[in-house]
C-alpha cells in the first residue's frame, strides 16, 4: 500500500512538473516574441498591447514557478495516510490553480491582445485599409482564449477532483468517512 501511494504521489509530482516545465518555456517564448513585436509595432496604442503581452509571459513564468506546485511529498518513512493526505493537498491546490487561471493566466495577455488589435486597426485606418481583418483576428483570439479557459475549470478542475473523490474513497475505512475539502 505504501508503496502504491508513493508510486502515485510521484507521478502527479512528475506531471505537474512537466506542464510546469512547458508553461514555463511556452511564458519565455511568449516573452520574447512579443517583446520583438513590439519593437516593430506601427504606433504606441499597439506597442503598449504587445509590451503588456510580454510582460505577462514574464508574470505567468513567475505564477508558475511561484505557485506551480504543492509541498512535496512526505520522507518515505511515513505512513500512507501520510502520503494520501499529501496528495489530496496537491490535488487542491491544483483545482485551485486552475479555477483561478483567468486571472493569472489569461487575462493580461488577452488584454495586450485587445490593445495590440485596436493600436493596428488605428493604423489600418490612417493607411486606408479596412479594420475587418483585425477583427476577425480578436474573434479568434477570444474563442481561444475561452476554450483554454473552459479546458482548465471544465475538463481539467473535473478530472482532478474525480482523482480527488476516488482517493478519498481508497482512504476510508470500512463503514467510515474521511472528510475533505473540495
Amino acid at each position: 500500500m505504501l508503496t502504491m501511494a508513493m508510486e502515485r504521489a510521484e507521478r502527479f509530482d512528475r506531471t505537474i512538473k512537466a506542464r510546469n516545465l512547458r508553461e514555463c518555456l511556452g511564458a519565455v517564448l511568449l516573452t520574447a516574441i512579443f517583446a520583438f513585436i513590439a519593437w516593430n509595432s506601427p504606433n504606441a496604442l499597439a506597442r503598449a498591447g504587445n509590451v503588456v503581452v510580454a510582460a505577462s509571459g514574464l508574470w505567468i513564468l513567475f505564477c508558475m514557478l511561484r505557485y506551480g506546485r504543492e509541498a512535496p511529498s512526505p520522507a518515505p518513512d511515513r505512513s500512507v495516510v501520510d502520503f494520501q493526505q499529501a496528495l489530496l493537498r496537491k490535488y487542491d491546490h491544483q483545482i485551485r490553480l486552475l479555477k483561478n487561471v483567468k486571472y493569472w493566466y489569461l487575462l493580461s495577455p488577452y488584454v495586450g491582445l485587445m490593445l495590440a488589435s485596436a493600436g493596428i486597426v488605428k493604423a489600418d485606418i490612417a493607411k486606408g485599409r479596412p479594420a475587418w481583418p483585425q477583427l476577425i483576428a480578436v474573434a479568434i483570439y477570444t474563442a481561444l482564449f475561452g476554450f483554454i479557459w473552459w479546458l482548465n475549470e471544465g475538463p481539467g478542475v473535473t478530472k482532478l477532483r474525480r482523482e480527488r473523490a476516488r482517493l478519498l474513497e481508497e482512504m476510508k475505512p470500512a463503514g467510515g468517512e474521511v472528510g475533505g475539502r473540495d
